[in-house]
């Protein structure tokens, strides 16, 4: 039986489960439900502050809980209204509240996390056979948001039904880790953080599957930050069918890499007088190099060592804003210092590449870097000593042999 009665709207509350939380109704916090309810206000009589629609309300003792019309019982206290008109349902109960919300999504869909409140309110009141046919949700689906919705109070946001559903799965597979990792995201986070704990526990497969290869093969696993000095590379395996896929010398040993990506040594057979002669080389020239550079650098801006001191440094010292600067208070701009250094560091490379058997072979694209940055730095009064000289003599020839039948 429906009557209407005009009631106080300090006599009107939301639905309530036995803890106190609210039930079908929609978060008010939220900006988009925020506007909604003030574009409803809008609407309203100007005068009485009431909307044409009545609100319905079921008795609870001596209060009322709102059935239908939550938003527009929201507007009317935005509009300071004291009492109205509503329709009293006297044969209706809390659960039947609850399932009209799901049932009238219409007028203004729920927010995703809201719709997620309805449905897990829903299984207050029956089983997954109810509420699946409730909501027309799979039952399946119905038993594992069951799950998740334990954990809701865990969340450090309101979520969504995949929310709860991924955790219902979690939970239903024993997978604690994967709980944990739910409820301590945020809900533009947790799918994310899912994908992440999957894709870790992926490699760390694909990693274990590669050991049991490597091991299968008698390729010993090297420690992390192991000396590799005295040995040859000669591949790198990623998945069980590279190591089995081939014969391996005697003596291999892996070097673990990003997880599932090892590189394949083999211990050096007598060094190469070449490779050896060339390393010293590049190591002198590298030694002189950054010795003359340091001492351009603090030659110029001794002076000005105080001011390094400062707070309030810029992040890098690599800033478009420094030349920018510098560019209004002297008319012939040098490079700043940071530029020269940021410049020697892409330029300085050894001129060759490791081809795989411990020889080191001069490289065009890399010979004409080596050359490039001696021929600048001579321009500032760099004097390469006979270790650049020969490596530069080195590159040109490199270079010169680039296109030719050699």
């Amino acid at each position: 039986m429906q009557v209407i009665e005009t009631v106080s709207i300090d006599d009107v509350f939301p639905l309530e489960d036995e803890y106190g939380n609210d039930l079908a109704r929609r978060d008010y916090t939220l900006k988009a439900n925020k506007e909604y309810v003030r574009r409803l206000a809008d609407s309203f009589d100007k005068e009485t502050g009431r909307p044409d629609e009545l609100v319905t309300l079921v008795r609870d003792g001596g209060i009322y809980r709102v059935k239908a019309g939550n938003s527009r019982v929201e507007a009317m206290r935005l509009l300071g209204t004291k009492t109205f008109p509503a329709i009293i349902d006297e044969d209706d109960t809390v659960q039947s509240c609850v399932e009209a919300a799901w049932r009238t999504d219409t007028k203004k869909t729920y927010e995703a996390e809201e719709k997620a409140e309805i449905f897990r309110a829903l299984t207050l009141f029956g089983d997954d056979e109810y509420v699946a046919e409730t909501t027309g949700t799979d039952i399946e689906r119905a038993r594992r948001i069951r799950r998740g919705a334990k954990h809701a109070e865990e969340a450090v946001d309101q979520m969504p039904l995949e929310w709860y559903e991924a955790v219902g799965e979690a939970e239903e597979a024993g997978d604690a880790e994967m709980v944990a990792a739910l409820t301590v995201a945020s809900a533009s986070t947790w799918q994310s953080a899912r994908r992440g704990l999957l894709g870790r526990r992926a490699e760390a497969g694909r990693a274990d599957e590669l050991r049991e290869a490597l091991a299968w093969a008698g390729i010993a696993v090297a420690e992390d930050g192991a000396d590799r000095s005295d040995m040859r590379y000669v591949s790198t395996v990623a998945t069980a069918s590279d190591v089995k896929g081939r014969e391996w010398p005697e003596g291999s040993v892996a070097y673990m890499q990003g997880g599932a990506t090892a590189y394949v040594y083999v211990p050096a057979k007598g060094a190469d007088p070449v490779a050896e002669e060339r390393r010293r080389l590049m190591d002198e020239t590298k030694a002189v190099r950054e010795e003359w550079l340091s001492e351009a650098i603090l030659g110029d801006l001794g002076q000005l060592a105080p001011l390094m001191e400062l707070p309030g440094q810029c992040e890098s010292p690599y800033w478009n804003g420094i030349n920018s600067m510098l560019s209004h208070l002297v008319d012939d701009l040098p490079k700043v210092p940071a530029d020269a250094v940021n410049s020697y560091m892409g330029s300085s490379t050894a001129p060759w590449y490791e081809n795989g058997r411990g020889a080191y072979e001069p490289e065009a694209g890399k010979c004409r870097k080596f050359v490039a940055l001696t021929d600048a730095m001579e321009l500032c009064g760099y004097e390469p000593p006979e270790a650049e000289q020969r490596l530069y003599q080195m590159c040109v020839d490199a270079i010169g042999k680039e296109g030719t039948d050699e």
